[in-house]
């Protein structure tokens, strides 16, 4: 196994990885993301629901192809049946493939240097005094700062609370409204979540559920069987409504976005939450570099004044809403 030297590695080229990889590398550090998959953007776990201004407020003008469809309202459905019917047009929400979107990223931070490793597993970091060894499926690294976007499984490895399981599926429907998203509460079928669909055309949705203790995929088959629908793709998706970890930085090993549960506890919505924290590890890390004086928690601080009053506030609306 060959020793290679770099300023920071990061496992996991999803989102939060790539926006960091990109801002070290266009401050002309040596990066290296380590990615398990051998496509960038796969699984596509998220839904890719987000406005157009946090996009720009991560660097990003995704392009035509990227956008899958423009979301005009929600609508929110009881048990009983009962709707309500909200107006969002004024937010510019829309729909991203998120393969084509993590693909975007990924060419962003290889054009600014930074070096995307496919199909190379994370087996473990170890700190020492002047530096870290990370080790891959195929090289060693010596590194001055390590970054954990592996997502749901590193997290699971500090806590067994606050993961939902959740399925979701493709599908070829006509009984949805093609510029809504659709949430469906039922505290049998989907205890502590809802059921959403979230069309991507006029023909296409993604319909996912998540829930406390259930089978997911077969709590979804339910709520589908008295719809007409053909299943294009099914995937597994746990979701994480716990809220952020109490520290995201120890010494020079930072996790960003799902690793670090950056996700709303009401949603589980994580792209700007996640995103951001990339950007600003990536931030933080390039002044601490250039002062060669550890400055992570700039990036800590940052996320927290952005974040924390209001995921604070939705987690407290969690747990009143899991009572």
């Amino acid at each position: 196994m060959s020793i290679d030297n770099q300023d920071v590695v990061i496992a996991g080229g999803s989102i939060s990885g790539l926006l960091c990889a990109r801002e070290l590398a266009q401050n002309n550090h040596a990066v290296t993301v380590l990615e398990e998959h051998d496509e960038i953007g796969i699984p596509e776990k998220c839904d890719g629901l987000i406005s157009v201004n946090a996009l720009s407020s991560l660097g990003v003008i995704p392009n035509k192809r990227t956008i899958q469809n423009k979301i005009l309202g929600a609508r929110f459905f009881s048990p009983s049946g009962k709707l309500i019917d909200v107006d969002s047009s004024n937010l510019d929400i829309v729909v991203l493939n998120r393969k084509k979107f993590d693909n975007e990223l990924y060419e962003n931070a290889i054009h600014e240097g930074a070096i995307v490793e496919k199909s190379t597993r994370y087996i473990s970091s170890n700190s020492h005094n002047s530096h870290i060894t990370v080790n891959s499926s195929r090289h060693q690294y010596n590194c001055k700062y390590f970054v954990d976007a592996m997502g749901v499984s590193s997290l699971m490895k500090k806590q067994k609370f606050g993961v939902l399981q959740a399925a979701k599926y493709i599908i070829k429907a006509n009984w949805f409204n093609s510029n809504k998203v659709d949430l469906y509460f039922n505290q049998l079928l989907s205890p502590g979540f809802f059921t959403w669909v979230i069309p991507i055309n006029e023909s296409l949705a993604k319909v996912g559920i998540a829930g406390y203790g259930i089978n997911s995929f077969s709590n979804l088959d339910y709520f589908l069987k008295d719809k007409k629908h053909t299943i294009i793709k099914k995937i597994a998706c746990p979701i994480i409504v716990s809220g952020p970890v109490d520290q995201f930085i120890d010494n020079h090993n930072i996790c960003v976005g799902d690793s670090a549960a950056q996700t709303k506890p009401t949603t589980a919505g994580g792209i700007f939450s996640g995103g951001l924290a990339g950007l600003f590890a990536g931030q933080s890390i390039n002044q601490s570099l250039l002062s060669n004086t550890n400055l992570l928690s700039i990036y800590e601080k940052r996320w927290r004044d952005i974040f924390g009053s209001d995921f604070n506030s939705t987690r407290r609306f969690r747990k009143i809403f899991d009572n």
